[in-house]
């Protein structure tokens, strides 16, 4: 009687779990092999997770070995690679900047085609996320990163885009290069004349020149598959989750399949780990966040001088996230690694001092901190300009800025309400319209898994983007002109010849 009953209760159980269990996905999560955009698209997998998902997330053993990313609601893939992709990256964009030599942006192409093929090339690494038989792939959405479509193709499996990448080309986007700046150069879309030329002219480029990319990616790393060129293979994904918005950044054309959900890196704070609650708790007169990122904790000596003498003369505290030891501990908190979200959330805050890495501006805008902008490399110039034209910072350049001129814009953006007053509105209007990005991001994911995408693919995916862009319509109207104006100059020629014939026939 015992057992019977012990069997109908385990068989009531099993009816009760089953839905929860047929509605969840096994999802794998490819982000870029950089720490910064694996920790966002790590919250988005944690947010997938509680909604009932298996998630897998892959990551390179240099980014699991530094151990700063919290790993929970999900398992991760670990893979190995020949080459330390983010710390040569930094090496052409990091470095040069202190050395006062621009971005080298000729390093991405070849970095990425190296990686893509590391990974695609990866037999271990196919056959452990094949044997997961996943669902669904999230993979990161960047140029770089766009052969990867390659592993859901092998495997039959559906697949979406999530990054900062807003790529009118491949996401079939109407262009409006006027007043849609592109984030290597540091203008806002009020560009003058020649600034919109030469944005013309990229946009036009990145549509005929794609250096990220093999155009027989398939036939060479899927050749057991049917060949689809590599664009047309990008154009079936579901959705394309793209990090902007028209609140930090600006309003921009997009398309049904193509959802600006900016910021899901931010959220609400959490608790601090007790040595940050202590030091924030003890600062009523407020508190200086001072942070490069992770790619910089080491900055030259005289660049570190000028800011530890900047913070020492501010009437604030500081925590400053670099190697160096603190001189004056009880006023600035030095640390390789720090709870940067939860730090801008504290309410005593004042003032964000910030490379303006994509993450960190949303958890500025989200918490209502005002920055001083110091962008050093790739897009942050451009990140550090929309800030300042929307009234939400100040910017200067490490290294030029002198310790004095570092304390002064500190001063003015902490005291100055103007700031805060129109970073705070910003705030007000990012949670109205945006929620917890993240949960946005799970909400569109899950969305697709349920529904599939068709519903919100426009009929431009289903075609080459020359003829998506019409520029087989463009180049027929163009021949019709000139055919036009060749007939014109023929029948021009031809009546002066005979005019001048009849002329010559009379005189003779």
């Amino acid at each position: 009687m015992k057992v019977r009953q012990l069997l109908l209760w385990t068989a009531a159980c099993c009816l009760l779990v089953l839905p929860l269990c047929v509605g969840g996905k096994r999802v794998v999560v490819i982000p870029m092999p950089y720490t910064s955009h694996t920790n966002y698209q790590m919250n988005v997998a944690r947010a997938l997770a509680r909604q009932g998902h298996e998630v897998w997330l892959t990551m390179p053993d240099y980014i699991v070995n530094r151990r700063v990313l919290d790993t929970t609601n999900f398992t991760v893939i670990e893979y190995q690679t020949m080459t330390h992709f983010e710390e040569r990256l930094m090496a052409a964009f990091r470095d040069n900047y202190f050395k006062g030599l621009p971005d080298d942006w000729s390093v991405l192409p070849s970095l990425s085609l190296q990686f893509c093929d590391d990974l695609l090339t990866n037999v271990t690494f196919f056959n452990e996320i094949r044997n997961l038989r996943p669902d669904f792939f999230v993979l990161d959405n960047l140029p770089t990163m766009r052969m990867m479509t390659i592993i859901p193709y092998r495997l039959g499996v559906p697949f979406a885009f999530l990054g900062t990448a807003y790529d009118p080309n491949y996401q079939r986007i109407p262009l409006q290069p006027c007043n849609t700046p592109v984030a290597i150069f540091s203008y806002n879309h009020h560009m003058s004349f020649f600034q919109r030329v030469q944005t013309t002219l990229i946009h036009i480029l990145s549509a005929v020149s794609d250096g990220c990319t093999l155009k027989d990616a398939v036939s060479r790393y899927a050749p057991e598959m049917p060949f689809v060129p590599i664009d047309m293979l990008v154009a079936r994904a579901e959705i394309w989750l793209v990090e902007l918005d028209h609140i930090l950044d600006y309003p921009r054309p997009s398309m049904p399949n193509v959802k600006l959900i900016g910021g899901t890196a931010t959220g609400p704070g959490k608790p601090l780990p007790p040595q940050f609650q202590s030091f924030m708790d003890d600062a009523a007169e407020g508190v200086v966040i001072v942070s490069f990122g992770s790619y910089v904790l080491s900055p030259p000596e005289s660049i570190v001088d000028k800011i530890l003498s900047a913070l020492q003369d501010l009437p604030f505290k500081s925590v400053f996230r670099s190697n160096v030891s603190s001189p004056y501990a009880k006023k600035i908190l030095t640390s390789s690694w720090i709870p940067q979200n939860d730090l801008l959330a504290h309410p005593n805050t004042r003032v964000f001092v910030s490379h303006c890495g994509k993450n960190g501006q949303y958890e500025a805008l989200f918490h209502a901190v005002p920055v001083v902008a110091t962008p050093i490399f790739a897009d942050q110039s451009y990140n550090a300009e929309r800030m300042r034209v929307k009234g939400f910072a100040e910017t200067v350049d490490l290294n030029t800025v002198s310790a004095d001129e570092l304390y002064t814009t500190i001063v003015q953006v902490a005291t100055n309400k103007s700031y805060k007053q129109a970073i705070t509105k910003a705030s007000e209007l990012f949670k109205i319209e945006f929620g917890v990005p993240m949960e946005k991001a799970a909400f569109w994911l899950d969305h697709v898994m349920k529904y599939g995408g068709d519903h919100l693919r426009s009929s431009g995916h289903e075609v080459p983007f020359s003829q998506f862009a019409c520029w087989d319509v463009y180049g027929f109207l163009l021949a019709c002109v000139l055919l036009t104006l060749l007939i014109a100059v023929f029948v021009v020629y031809v009546v002066c010849y005979c005019l001048r014939s009849r002329l010559k026939a009379k005189k003779d």
